[in-house]
């Protein structure tokens, strides 16, 4: 139970799973933020009636924008003793550090600090404005942060405004021969806040001062040495080995990890008298301290789960120009789309039917854009389904869980060069990632994962035939891969006749494509014909369980020979799908630019976690649009038994009839 002083505390979503304390499971609490306020408010009601107070404030990776852009936190801190910016007294995190320093803690922190230098994750992780590094050729440059006028972590550090102007002083004394880059706060930046330094202090001449809303960790990269008052972006600065001044008392200040020669010591009273280690000091804060929600679930998670939720985010974010003009999507998939795309700082409208200027960024699905490029448009973006798509065909309008952006071209074209194609001739993985592609592969197995996950999950037994046994896929034959991946052989009964032709005495299993069977797309094959060449036709049972009955996969360009790949099966292509080319498959044809042989892993990454982007609903509320390929997974294995509700079923129904109609006319 907890009396709020705020409502707007009580607003934040998940906040009583950001409270909940295995210490106090029944305890009476007050919550105010900060040192605002609010908290004193909290305080003097929990006096008057004799129970905890607790101190809430963001956390150190606070979200994917701005909290004053409306963007929810996903990770607080809540102190039972202070909060962690008021060097005045102690606090929970202070506590923590005097403790003595964990092995298992350290390893774990080092372990997220190698995550947060590879994939730049700060406080606050929106679109930053592109950093030109040319301009930080001087042979030394240092750093001075300001933040905003008023903000509470300057007082409690034991600090003034003054403070900053003896900070510039004091850097520039430090370093007369140096370029000093003077940071503005992202608050300041956008108009809600003032800074401290006025026009006069900034006229020495080698003084710069940044206006641009660049990337701290970015910016920290190009720095020699870094003066802080009380900023966080002083820590980070530690994670990056920079030495560091304080003119303040932050929480990282006093443990030996900083230069506080002109900090206000004398405020601690005798406290942080201990030397301790950046893991030591990481591990408290970011893996003790604060606490993390996660946004598919809205219960508390570790750092560890956030940040595989926020890695795709961050990558995908970096891909999107500032803006797009989507073309020529229907209302239902805009609805999705918008899921999808719902970052902070990126701006896009749609158009239907005009066609838009060339000079504009253009994202459109497959087959119009490839109209598109055939026109002329460069600045293209072609949009696709991913290979873990959902429960169901997307004939049948069922929400893709994955989606492809490509900005060179479309996996499935082999005639151009794709932005996968360029990933698998580059990809290069470390021990993490190779741990994390075994386990993906061991998960899509155990939980007989495929694109559609649609067939009967009834087992094939074909042991009675001693032939080798290959199953050769049927595919939709207008659809884009067939016609931009197939090369001699673009119709699924020429691809039948010559596996037959190949194989005289192998067992032939042939399965028709479900949009095919279900009598929405071109491609049926009579009966008559398929039993000519082929001894058995599986038209009910999903492709997971045929996998296990066979020896060989013969395919054009299906992606149940990638999904055939990752069980072992051998795997035949008479076309040129992504998978071929790379020394994993029998080629029929070669494509010159592929130019490695790649591992299975090598494959898998590329294909099912560093291409795609995922999306569930649940993650909406928190600001992420984006998840990972592992809770799909989850999440599919959930659903795979849960039925359509009457209602789903019904418009589907009335949907597919119209498109049988519109096929027979």
């Amino acid at each position: 139970m907890y009396i709020y002083s705020n409502r707007k505390i009580q607003q934040i979503p998940a906040i009583e799973a950001f409270l909940a304390d295995a210490r106090y499971p029944q305890c009476l609490a007050t919550v105010g933020w900060g040192r605002k306020p609010s908290y004193f408010k909290a305080a003097k009601i929990a006096q008057d009636k004799n129970i905890p107070a607790l101190c809430v404030e963001d956390g150190f990776i606070r979200s994917m924008g701005l909290g004053k852009q409306g963007c929810p936190p996903l990770s607080l801190v809540v102190d039972h003793s202070g909060i962690y910016f008021d060097a005045l007294q102690s606090s929970d995190l202070e506590q923590l550090i005097a403790a003595p320093e964990s092995t298992a803690f350290n390893q774990r922190a080092t372990t997220c600090m190698a995550l947060i230098r590879q994939y730049r994750i700060t406080k606050y992780n929106q679109a930053y404005v592109a950093l030109d590094s040319a301009q930080f050729s001087a042979e030394k440059n240092i750093l001075i942060v300001d933040q905003t006028y008023g903000d509470q972590s300057i007082q409690y550090a034991g600090a003034t405004a003054s403070s900053f102007s003896q900070m510039l002083r004091q850097a520039s004394l430090d370093h007369p021969d140096a370029t000093l880059w003077l940071k503005v706060h992202p608050d300041v930046i956008a108009n809600k806040a003032k800074g401290h330094f006025s026009a006069q202090d900034l006229q020495q001449p080698n003084l710069r001062l940044i206006t641009e809303s660049y990337h701290p960790i970015e910016l920290l990269q190009h720095m020699d040495e870094v003066y802080v008052v009380s900023s966080q972006m002083g820590f980070e600065a530690l994670l990056y080995a920079k030495k560091v001044h304080c003119f303040g008392m932050p929480w990282y200040a006093g443990w030996g990890l900083t230069h506080d020669q002109h900090a206000p010591i004398a405020i601690l009273q005798g406290r942080r008298q201990l030397n301790r280690s950046i893991q030591h000091l990481f591990s408290c804060a970011y893996l003790r301290y604060a606490r993390y929600i996660s946004p598919l679930t809205a219960q508390r998670c570790e750092l560890e789960q956030l940040l595989a939720q926020l890695i795709p985010n961050l990558q995908f974010q970096r891909q999107l120009s500032g803006s797009a003009v989507l073309y020529g999507f229907s209302p239902w998939k805009k609805k999705f789309l918008d899921a999808y795309l719902d970052f902070p700082q990126f701006d896009y409208r749609y158009q239907r039917y005009l066609k838009p200027a060339k000079k504009n960024h253009v994202v459109a699905w497959g087959r119009k854009a490839h109209l598109l490029r055939q026109q002329g448009y460069t600045d293209l973006t072609v949009v696709e389904d991913g290979f873990i798509r959902s429960i169901g065909l997307g004939a049948s309008l069922i929400r893709p869980c994955s989606l492809v952006f490509d900005d060179m071209g479309i996996y499935y074209d082999a005639t151009r060069a794709s932005r996968l194609e360029w990933l698998l001739n580059h990809c290069q993985l470390s021990l993490d990632q190779q741990r994390q592609t075994t386990q993906l592969i061991e998960k899509i197995i155990a939980m007989n994962i495929s694109k559609y996950n649609v067939g009967q999950r009834q087992s094939l037994d074909l042991s009675a035939y001693a032939q080798t046994k290959i199953l050769v896929i049927g595919q939709v034959e207008d659809d884009m891969s067939v016609q931009l991946g197939g090369i001699d052989i673009k119709t699924n009964l020429a691809l039948l006749v010559e596996v037959r032709r190949q194989n005289p005495h192998a067992y032939i299993i042939y399965k028709p494509h479900p949009d095919v069977t279900a009598g929405l797309r071109k491609g049926v094959i009579a009966e008559s014909e398929m039993l000519q060449y082929a001894d058995h036709i599986e038209a009910t049972r999903s492709i997971v369980e045929c996998f296990s009955a066979i020896d060989e996969l013969h395919t054009l360009t299906s992606l149940s020979g990638f999904e055939a790949l990752i069980r072992g099966i051998k795997v035949v292509c008479y076309g040129m799908p992504f998978y071929a080319g790379w020394g994993l498959t029998t080629d029929r044809h070669v494509q010159a630019r592929r130019i490695r042989k790649l591992s299975l892993h090598e494959l898998v990454y590329s294909v099912l976690v560093r291409y795609p982007i995922y999306n569930l609903p649940r993650s909406k509320h928190f600001g992420l649009p984006l998840t990972d390929v592992e809770s799909v997974i989850d999440y599919i294995e959930q659903q795979v038994k849960v039925d359509l509700q009457p209602q789903q079923k019904k418009w589907r129904s009335i949907f597919l009839s119209f498109i049988r109609f519109k096929q027979r006319m």
